[in-house]
Order: C-alpha cells, then sequence, then structure tokens
C-alpha cells in the first residue's frame, strides 16, 4: 500500500484534474453542438491522455533527481509530490516509465485505426511537445513558456482531440478549431495555472539548479498577478462560448465557482509554499471540473 501511495505520488495522480477538466469541456461541445458521442474512442482517448500525463510527471520527477545529483542539491521534501530517493527507486520508475509508454503507444495505434489520420497526427505533435516540456538539454519547462505550452498542450488539444475522436471526418474545419479557442479557454487558463503555482512555490529552488521560469523573469508579484488574470480571462472566454452557443446554457453553473477560486487565490497570494498552500489550485480545478460535470450533466437531463 505504500508503495502504492509512492507511485501515485510520484505521478501526481491527484494532477489529472487537469487532464479531465478539457475532457469534459470536449465532450460537452460534442453533444451539445454535434449531439453525438463515440463511447468507446472516448474511453480509449481519456485512458491515452491520463497515461501521457502520468509520463510528463514521471519524467519531471526523473530530471529531478538528476539535477539534484548534477548540482550537488537536496531536493525539497515538499509533502505533495513524492521524490526518487535512490538509484533503486531511480530503475523501478524508468521502467515503471518505459511500460506507460509502450501502454500509450498501443492504445494510441488503436485508436487511431478506429479513427483517422488526422488523430495520428495531433497525436505526434502532442507527444512532441510532451518530450520536449521534460526532455533534452533545454526542456520548456526549464524556461518562460512553461505555463503556455502546458495550457495550450492540455487544455486546449485535449479539447479539440476530445471533439475530434467522436464526430466524421466530413465534419473537421478550420473554423471548429477557432470554437475551440473559447469552449477550452478555462481549461487553458486553470492548466497554466498549476504550473504557474507549482513555479511561484518553487521559485528560491529552481534557481539552484539552473531552472530559469516565467517566475524568474517576472518575480513573485508579477507571476501572481498574472496568476489572478488567467481566472479573469478563463471566465470571460467561458462566457463568450455559452453566448456564441458552442457550450450549453447550464453550463453557466460553473460561475458559482467564482467565490471559491476568489478566496483561493487570496490564500496563495499571502502564501506561497508548496506543502501549505500549492493544494489550493488542485482544489480551484476541482472546482472549476465538478461545476463543469454539473452543467453537463443538467444539459443531458433537460435536452
Amino acid at each position: 500500500m505504500q508503495k502504492l501511495k509512492k507511485v501515485l505520488k510520484m505521478v501526481r495522480f491527484n494532477s489529472l484534474i487537469a487532464t479531465i477538466l478539457p475532457f469534459v469541456l470536449g465532450i460537452s461541445f460534442t453533444l451539445y453542438y454535434f449531439d453525438s458521442i463515440n463511447v468507446l474512442n472516448t474511453v480509449i482517448f481519456l485512458l491515452i491522455c491520463c497515461l501521457m500525463q502520468m509520463i510528463v510527471n514521471l519524467r519531471d520527477s526523473i530530471k529531478d533527481y538528476d539535477n539534484s545529483k548534477s548540482f550537488d542539491v537536496q531536493q525539497n521534501k515538499d509533502e505533495v509530490f513524492a521524490k526518487i530517493g535512490h538509484e533503486d527507486d531511480l530503475k523501478q520508475f524508468k521502467l515503471l516509465c518505459y511500460g506507460m509508454i509502450v501502454a500509450g503507444i498501443i492504445l494510441a495505434l488503436y485508436l487511431v485505426y478506429l479513427t483517422n489520420i488526422t488523430i495520428l497526427l495531433l497525436g505526434m505533435f502532442s507527444t512532441l511537445i510532451g518530450y520536449l516540456y521534460t526532455g533534452g538539454k533545454y526542456p520548456i519547462e526549464n524556461g518562460p513558456f512553461g505555463e503556455l505550452f502546458s495550457g495550450l498542450t492540455m487544455g486546449y488539444i485535449i479539447t479539440l482531440a476530445c471533439v475530434l475522436v467522436n464526430i466524421p471526418v466530413l465534419d473537421y474545419s478550420w473554423s471548429l478549431a477557432w470554437k475551440m479557442i473559447l469552449v477550452s479557454g478555462i481549461a487553458i487558463c486553470a492548466i497554466a495555472n498549476i504550473m504557474l503555482a507549482n513555479n511561484t512555490c518553487d521559485y528560491d529552488a529552481d534557481l539552484k539548479v539552473n531552472r530559469h521560469t516565467f517566475v524568474s523573469y517576472v518575480g513573485k508579484k508579477g507571476a501572481l498577478n498574472c496568476y489572478a488574470s488567467y481566472y479573469i480571462l478563463g471566465y470571460v472566454l467561458l462566457l463568450a462560448a455559452i453566448l456564441l452557443g458552442y457550450l450549453p446554457w447550464e453550463m453557466i453553473v460553473v460561475f458559482l465557482t467564482i467565490p471559491v477560486i476568489a478566496k483561493n487565490t487570496k490564500k496563495f497570494f499571502a502564501v506561497q509554499v508548496k506543502k501549505e498552500t500549492f493544494i489550493l489550485t488542485i482544489k480551484n480545478d476541482v472546482a472549476l471540473l465538478i461545476s463543469s460535470l454539473i452543467g453537463l450533466i443538467i444539459y443531458l437531463i433537460l435536452k
């Protein structure tokens, strides 16, 4: 049981909320706009998304261990994410990472078989971004664009792909791709804020291992201002999606989360400590996810 808990922490299982939120938005759009759903494609796609995020998270943990060795620094015990403690752990988690990669490839190829080449191309692009995010000499996450890439790749592409695996190729269009910017907007902003909150909490520790994230360019005050602005922008994009008829009006219930997110944001502004306040950002995503699900359920009941 202890081993399982460590694995779940290592792959940051609680952060899968970031994958499920855009997935729910994509399903909501598909059911409302096209009145269509392919259950098998949808389930396979969700599994692939979860595997990809856990792979990226695990690679990030392996990178943290390598950095601690290279720069001869102690990894922070933040009690939020588990850390690789020794070489035996490293070998085991590398094997786990390889196993998840193989499972992801098998599922992805099967989904392409069930759908079309566009899904393959979109998947290859996402995989490339996932690798560059934590891999190579200059990982994206170590620079100023980590929040942008995580938000767009997970928030936008997951929402778009969720729609594409459920509709005929004849319904694909650039117009649809543009609509997804508004539909996925709140997910893009919420996911970017997970990365931003993490980097804000880790700012001092990151500098010790030569990680110069967005926070090191704008400072903690600038990062916090962006953090609040992203939520505001997310709600504006959601409202636009509802008013333009891309999402059902029942999704208006998401706006009931504003007091909760405002309260948590105020707390995060006061204290940026991983083990104390990072969880507030995850709670914000949970609130957005639950309210989105409630909106979708209400729509399905009333349609």
